[in-house]
């Protein structure tokens, strides 16, 4: 676990730093630790290199191509996992092409040659893909490829004490749009084409989910992906790498698990269980899957992983203020200049923890005052950074909210809906370093005649 060998973030983030940084450049605003960052690649790092002969790591573009934060991965000796030709461009220009891996489930025929041309590993995850890259060769544009198959076990990853919760994300993976299905033999089907194809099979690759906090799911998912792999090279095909994706799940920040059956309940006015922070055990993890490994006879595989959230989400917090307070009969809202455009992933029920702060001081939130909903500036219903938040009864308009894990999903998948893109600031112990600008009225009409 990375809270057993990096210091928590931003515990030493004070009141003065938060006011210089939101005087210097504005609110909503990003804040970017690049030391807690690099201090939590090495430590994953040593406990993945650790656990397996042959390791590999590749940091997922998806959750922030932040090229500030690539660079400090890349320096540390992470590789690049891209979903898409702008990020395969982006990791080109800032890491060795041998270190990079192309997934996602478009991958037009330019991207595809440039990738085969320059050595990427492409993971096959529609049967079009191969039929391009076959096509490409027969044209003279391409000679080779190397070649991986993205599979899907379709199995659980998520416990929760809502069954209906768990039989809907249950009935999600089994058919889910990424990856091969393996019990019903279109993974070994595909697997076949790829190995007649003629092009160089290497690699088989699975992602999972996102935020999975439970190991045991997670290794139990894989066992029969393992299987699927003894079995290829059993029947001769050169599997070198199995890749196991990302979604290890973080402690700052946790996900409401709850299905039909928890709505019920609160229409009927039953109180409803909160679920436990989670905290996924990487050691666990790494050393389960070492043991399996060498059950099936695959201790030699090079094991790659594509970490995003489990490195980014804590390495960012965001600052917003308060624009202000309604009180409702029913709901009081804080509403503040942060919302879903850049925090989407808060619309899965996401909760963070909180500190606030006015004046050169923080605000302490205290037992017996009121709950609220956070609503962000949006002119949208859905607008809801956090559904339930317990802010200091003081509170006012004008004050600064800080909500910690905000490096994952947020610089990547902003968009200017209704307000601009925020700014990133990296700390410097003042009044940070920008490396991220704050988006303006002209980048936002610069496609218009």
């Amino acid at each position: 676990m990375l809270a057993l060998t990096s210091p928590e973030p931003f515990t030493d983030l004070g009141a003065e730093e938060i006011e210089a940084l939101a005087e210097r450049h504005g609110t909503p605003l990003f804040v970017y630790d690049d030391a807690y960052f690099r201090a939590s690649v090495s430590a994953f790092l040593k406990t993945w290199q650790s656990a397996f002969a042959h390791p590999k790591a590749y940091l997922s573009y998806k959750t922030n191509y932040m090229p500030a934060l690539c660079r400090s991965a890349h320096a540390l000796g992470m590789g690049a996992d891209v979903v898409s030709g702008f990020e395969m461009e982006h990791a080109l220009r800032l890491c060795a092409a041998r270190d990079i891996v192309f997934n996602g489930p478009l991958k037009r025929a330019g991207e595809l040659e440039r990738a085969a041309r320059d050595g990427i590993t492409i993971n096959i995850d529609l049967a079009e893909e191969l039929e391009t890259l076959e096509a490409l060769r027969s044209s003279g544009r391409i000679t080779t490829a190397r070649l991986g198959l993205r599979v899907n076990p379709g199995l659980p990853v998520f416990a929760a004490h809502d069954r209906s919760f768990v039989q809907a994300h249950a009935a999600k993976q089994r058919s889910a749009k990424f990856g091969w299905p393996l019990d019903d033999g279109l993974a070994g089907h595909m697997a076949e084409r790829i190995s007649a194809s003629g092009f160089s099979f290497e690699t088989v690759h699975a992602h999972l989910n996102s935020q999975i906090t439970d190991a045991t799911l997670f290794l139990a998912a894989l066992d029969p992906v393992l299987g699927f792999v003894a079995g290829l090279r059993a029947s001769g095909t050169q599997i070198r790498e199995l890749n196991v994706g990302g979604g290890f799940g973080v402690p700052g920040m946790q996900r409401s698990k709850r299905g039909w059956w928890s709505a019920l309940k609160a229409t009927m006015g039953e109180r409803l269980e909160d679920a436990p922070d989670e905290t996924f055990d990487m050691a666990a993890f790494t050393q389960g899957l070492a043991r399996r490994l060498h059950e099936h006879g695959l201790d030699d595989l090079c094991i790659g992983c594509e970490p995003g959230r489990y490195l980014m989400s804590a390495g960012m917090v965001l600052v917003a203020r308060v624009a202000g307070l309604k009180v409702l009969p029913e709901k009081r809202w804080v509403v503040i200049d942060a919302g879903l455009n850049i925090l989407p992933t808060a619309a899965f029920g996401e909760r963070r923890r909180l500190r606030f702060f006015r004046a050169g001081e923080e605000l302490p939130v205290r037992d017996g005052d009121p709950d609220c909903t956070i609503g962000g500036p949006l002119c949208f219903e859905g607008d809801i950074v956090m559904d339930h938040a317990r802010v200091p009864a003081s509170l006012a308009a004008g004050d600064l909210v800080v909500l910690s894990d905000a490096g994952a999903y947020t610089v990547s998948r902003s968009t200017n809906f209704n307000q601009l893109r925020a700014a990133v600031a990296m700390r410097d112990g003042r009044d940070g370093t920008l490396v991220w600008r704050r988006e303006t009225y002209d980048d936002v009409f610069c496609f218009s005649d």
